[in-house]
């Protein structure tokens, strides 16, 4: 028996009788990138299109139909399959040949054997075959007569003639149930291919189908007007007329109706739907699709009365899920019962995560909008307390004054100011509690207020105590505000000072350090608490140093405090300098201590230092 091998290549043999060429490849796509590991069809095997099994089967009835010893071989020259047993193979013929002798007569006694092509339960086709020879008479006499005509002519005894009849009719009879069972074989492996045919389309009607959708929801960035264009567009795709999407409440439990298409008013706010009273929704939030056969007769509807007033038949429940967290739920109907299939319920369930995701990007882009509105408004608040602030120090001879707000957010609770009080100049720091928008609002209020009263009180201990009474009554008990003020007198040089519950300021003379604390208790607090005054006498080469808990409270890495000592080094250091160099060297060591760990409070700082040997007549020209 010859031996016969099949095998499949590209190489074509040159005309001219040289050596085969390969055979060109498709050329690449525009732009492609170079073929790799998984690219590269270099890489592609046999077994990657029709799996072993169905290569078995075309290598047995093949062998079988051709009597020929057939095998599948890979690029390398290996076996794919395994030998086919030709001796049993031809006992399962004549057996087969026996069984379906006869069957299936057709007009004009044709033999007629078909086997169906069948993709999801569907035949689409078949392939048939037929014979002019009637069942059980493999040759007719007339063949056999012609055949005993030609043999005569060769050197063959009579005997060796009816052998080479009798096997010919044999031949035939196992060639008929080979060709049979080699039937089937291609029938169901075209229909293998036709149901790859069948999932590939699919694929790209899905893809086509949300890439159309997902366009669509890009158009647009407010919630509402995504939820509309869903359910319209969801409705269309799936084939059916009447949607609605239902998102989750804030609190999680009641499904609220966002959105539908083609439902009626009334139904729409038929009443409410609570996740602890629904099946449905609670199976579709867990990612579940929820398919309703009749909506008027399911006891998993609620509404059931509604459903049929509407004429809602069929229905989908999909949940709109992103990254693991419930969102709601979108709803299908069908005017007609209808069985959806495995390729709609998987469409429907992209789209409801499509939807899910852009509902959030959409919210977020809201969250960002708002933020920017908001930022726009903190800054414009923000250049208001600039603005508020004294744009320069004033100039008081015999006195050298600088001055630096420094925020740690945009808004914040810290203030300074220098008031003209006649020939005096009074000079204020506060600190109010917390940071943003309240605090500076209060700040303000502070400020206001200390400026109202300084200018027809010189006692300052009164001064304090009418802003202490007007922050209290306007204020909740939470919001307070410290305070220290002073007024200077160019004259003497003299200080008047009254601490409301504020950083003590330092005053710094001949190297030794002190602390300008007394006073009395927060502003904006005790409504009848009372407050005393200081006077000290101020000496040429005085350094006096007012701030706020932010310059002390400034924290390193570690999480250590920058502190009054280290304060006062820095102010040592630099006490034979001008008052804005002191404010600077001052700065500069807190911001080498603590690196570029951001501050967590506001800084202010005011610096005073009393010249040697000034002209002590006050400066008319005084800027408050």
């Amino acid at each position: 028996m010859s031996d016969s091998r099949i095998a499949a290549t590209d190489a074509k043999e040159g005309q001219d009788g040289t050596a085969p060429q390969p055979a060109r490849s498709a050329p690449a796509a525009p732009n492609a990138p170079s073929a790799g590991p998984v690219a590269s069809s270099a890489n592609l095997k046999l077994t990657d299109i029709i799996n072993p099994h169905a290569l078995q089967e075309i290598q047995d009835g093949f062998a079988a139909l051709t009597r020929l010893r057939t095998s599948i071989v890979d690029a390398q020259g290996n076996p794919i399959t395994e030998p086919t047993e030709l001796e049993q193979r031809t006992l399962s013929d004549v057996t087969l040949d026996w069984l379906i002798d006869g069957d299936e007569q057709v007009p004009e006694g044709r033999v007629s054997l078909s086997a169906p092509i069948v993709v999801e339960g569907h035949q689409i086709g078949s392939i048939r075959i037929e014979s002019h020879q009637p069942t059980g008479v493999p040759i007719s006499p007339l063949q056999v007569a012609q055949f005993r005509q030609k043999m005569a002519h060769l050197p063959l005894s009579e005997q060796q003639i009816e052998q080479i009849v009798e096997a010919a009719h044999q031949c035939w009879g196992f060639n008929r149930a080979a060709g049979v069972q080699f039937l089937d074989v291609l029938a169901n492996n075209l229909a293998r291919l036709c149901y790859q045919e069948f999932q590939l389309r699919q694929r790209v009607e899905e893809l086509s189908a949300l890439y159309r959708l997902s366009t669509v929801l890009a158009a647009h960035r407010d919630v509402q007007q995504i939820l509309d264009t869903a359910a319209r567009s969801a409705a269309e795709v799936l084939g059916v007329r009447r949607s609605a999407i239902r998102l989750l409440s804030e609190d999680g439990d009641e499904m609220v109706v966002h959105a539908g298409h083609n439902l009626s008013r009334a139904y729409l706010s038929r009443g409410p739907l609570t996740l602890s009273e629904s099946e449905l929704f609670n199976a579709a939030i867990r990612g579940q699709v929820v398919y309703v056969p009749d909506m008027t007769t399911d006891p998993r509807v609620r509404y059931r009365e509604a459903a049929r007033r509407e004429g809602l038949v069929s229905a989908l429940f999909a949940g709109m899920i992103y990254q693991d967290q419930p969102i709601g739920v979108i709803q299908l109907f069908t005017e007609q019962r209808r069985a959806f299939s495995p390729f709609e319920i998987n469409l429907v369930r992209a789209i409801a995560q499509m939807l899910a995701a852009a509902i959030e990007n959409a919210r977020l882009e809201a969250k960002r909008r708002e933020n920017e509105d908001v930022q726009r408004q903190l800054q414009i608040a923000s250049q208001v307390q600039q603005r508020m602030l004294p744009s320069s120090p004033p100039r008081i001879d015999p006195f050298d004054i600088a001055a630096r707000y420094v925020p740690c957010f945009e808004l914040g609770g810290d203030f300074y100011d220098f008031l003209r009080l006649e020939d005096h100049l009074g000079v204020a720091v506060g600190d109010v509690v917390g940071k943003g928008i309240a605090a500076s609002l209060l700040m303000a209020m502070v400020r206001a207020s200390l400026g109202a009263y300084a200018q027809d009180v010189y006692d300052l201990d009164e001064v304090i105590r009418r802003v202490n009474v007007a922050l209290t009554r306007d204020t909740l008990d939470r919001e307070f505000a410290t305070l220290w003020y002073g007024v200077l007198d160019p004259r003497h040089p003299r200080l008047t000072y009254c601490n409301a519950g504020h950083e003590p300021a330092l005053l710094l003379r001949g190297g030794r350090v002190e602390q300008l604390g007394r006073g009395g208790m927060v502003v904006g607090v005790d409504l009848h608490q009372r407050y005393e005054r200081t006077v000290i006498d101020l000496q040429p080469g005085d350094v006096l140093l007012a701030f706020t808990d932010g310059l002390c409270d400034a924290a390193n890495f570690d999480g250590e405090r920058f502190g009054r000592r280290r304060i006062l080094e820095a102010l040592r250091a630099a006490a034979d300098k001008s008052a804005a160099d002191i404010l600077n060297h001052v700065l500069w060591e807190l911001r080498r201590y603590i690196g570029l760990n951001r501050a967590a409070d506001d800084t202010t700082l005011v610096v005073i230092k009393v010249r040697e040997g000034a002209d002590p007549r006050p400066d008319p020209d005084v800027e408050t």
